[in-house]
């Protein structure tokens, strides 16, 4: 019952929903909607006062308002999409500053193989069909990285709660 309790056990069961809501979204529509970055937003900034001492509660949300500047400037060069670079911003406090390095290699990772997963699937003639309604599939050259994003958030976050038990 105790690791039920451990801080990487609650945010990943938090973040769980949200990250699958994102990805689907944006398999779907190439959206990620403000609701869900919010949500995920909001979720940390409630549970994390109480998982976190203060000064480090205040850094984790120092890093989602730097991930947003930052994500402000790649969206208005044209590198980032609105709802990737709000969605990296939400998905910040959730990530220990001292584990930047590993999350940055998963996320690398991560991108391959869900890049190649996205057009594998969508080049499969039997999945056609099911994938009649999905935008990701009929946009040529565009990639839904919010499934990255999500798939990155939620194996980091199932690797710290392995970790912690």
């Amino acid at each position: 019952m105790e690791n039920l309790l451990d801080p990487t056990v609650v945010l990943l069961l938090i973040a769980l929903p949200f990250c699958i809501w994102a990805a689907i979204s944006d398999l779907r529509h190439m959206k990620i909607y403000n609701k869900t970055t919010l949500g995920l937003f909001l979720a940390f900034a409630v549970v994390g006062l109480l998982l976190f001492p203060l000064d480090l509660y205040a850094l984790r949300i120092a890093q989602a308002a730097l991930m947003l500047a930052v994500g402000f400037l790649l969206t208005a060069f044209g590198y980032m999409g609105g709802g990737d670079s709000k969605f990296i911003a939400a998905m910040a406090p959730f990530i220990a500053l001292g584990d930047a390095p590993m999350f940055l290699m998963l996320l690398a990772a991560l991108s391959l193989l869900t890049v190649a997963l996205h057009r594998g699937i969508g080049a499969i003639g039997a999945f056609k069909p099911y994938l009649a309604g999905w935008k990701s599939w009929q946009v040529g050259g565009k990639f839904p990285y919010g499934v990255t994003l999500s798939a990155s958030l939620a194996c980091y976050l199932l690797l710290q709660a392995g970790n912690a038990s």
